[in-house]
């Protein structure tokens, strides 16, 4: 069978930006794009106008321990849900803002000390995913990290990022099971435990 997952060739010679434009500014930035784009029958589309919301990059981990097969999950209160009228507590990965001058790794390890009181092992590359690129700018780069959860858990956070942040340690399998029955929702946490329940060999 052919093989057709190949990227078409392109870079920003295939892009007419026209303009671009912040419209919005708070703990992220909102901009409006103006663009045409090279079509796929060699063409040019007509103009196109997008908002993109972008708060920064992100890096994620996933503390996963081998002896126990328990994974590392933090809830906290996301607004998200405030725009349908919801209250959202999510369970997630570990996850902060890549500033400048810090690596990704790095902020992996230190997201997992402030954010729940864990050490980690070198972290280990899963992916670089778009969250939602239809309207969100935000690149977040996806690890699991090995390390010991005997007694981690508990309240963390930063008292002046206003986090209130519940550690808990549960075994991979009701990890997993919550990405089936609705406990966990979060689409990046889903996928590196997803991830982990085929590659956890690697994490030895």
């Amino acid at each position: 069978m052919e093989n057709r997952l190949i990227p078409t060739p392109r870079s920003l010679a295939d892009v007419d930006l026209r303009s671009r434009d912040i419209i919005g500014r708070g703990w992220g930035k909102l901009e409006r794009l103006v663009f045409r784009h090279r079509r796929f029958d060699g063409g040019w589309s007509d103009e196109v106008t997008r908002d993109m919301y972008t708060i920064g990059e992100v890096a994620m981990v996933l503390p996963y321990d081998p002896r126990l097969d328990a994974v590392l999950l933090i809830e906290q209160f996301r607004a998200c849900g405030l725009v349908w009228g919801e209250a959202t507590w999510l369970f997630e990965a570990v996850a902060g803002i890549v500033d400048d001058g810090e690596t990704p790794a790095g902020v992996a390890a230190r997201e997992a000390r402030e954010e729940a009181g864990c050490e980690i092992g070198t972290p280990h590359p899963i992916s670089t995913v778009w969250s939602s690129p239809g309207g969100y700018g935000e690149r977040t780069y996806l690890y699991a990290a090995p390390t010991d959860l005997a007694g981690v858990g508990g309240i963390h956070g930063l008292a002046h990022e206003h986090e209130d942040i519940r550690a808990v340690v549960v075994p991979l399998a009701d990890a997993y099971a919550a990405t089936q029955d609705g406990r966990i929702v979060d689409a990046k946490t889903t996928l590196m435990i997803q991830w982990l329940i085929l590659n956890k060999s690697q994490m030895a």
